[in-house]
């Protein structure tokens, strides 16, 4: 069997090129975060349009977290919120969490802005001071409306 030298050339660039996005995907994924030797906090917010399981996270911008799972509450409708953490992060009991937009077209995450207590929070415990996503369309009309 006569082998081209153009099919061997072209098997050998999707390999290539397999290869370079699996090495892509393993790089940009950041394995820390899912270790499992972090720890977990909740938040309850009253609106997290956007965040999904798997969201990202961030403080000052970097990301140090990833959303486990969101659930309703029946008897209050808040989204509650379970958040992973690596155990290099220590926050205060008056940390605040609040939902962000990545930008006009992205999805969102949830930031995270430390307080300044001595108390730092313990794994499964919460955090309490919480501001849920604000809609884009009513900041506009909020805009338009004071003009």
């Amino acid at each position: 069997m006569k082998v081209n030298l153009l099919d061997a050339f072209l098997g050998l660039l999707v390999l290539l090129t397999a290869g370079l996005f699996l090495f892509y995907i393993y790089i940009t994924i950041d394995t820390k975060l899912f270790s499992g030797d972090g720890y977990q906090l909740h938040a309850r917010f009253d609106n997290v349009d956007g965040i999904v399981t798997g969201s990202k996270v961030k403080l000052s911008g970097v990301n140090i977290g990833t959303v486990k799972s969101i659930s309703l509450e029946p008897e209050n409708f808040y989204a509650f919120i379970t958040m992973n953490f690596d155990r290099e992060f220590n926050f205060p009991d008056d940390t605040e969490a609040s939902v962000q937009l990545e930008g006009l077209l992205g999805g969102s995450y949830i930031s995270i802005l430390p307080g300044g207590s001595d108390v730092i929070l313990l794994n499964n415990q919460e955090i309490l001071y919480t501001q849920g996503s604000k809609s884009l369309l009513n900041l506009m009309l909020k805009f338009a409306n004071t003009n």
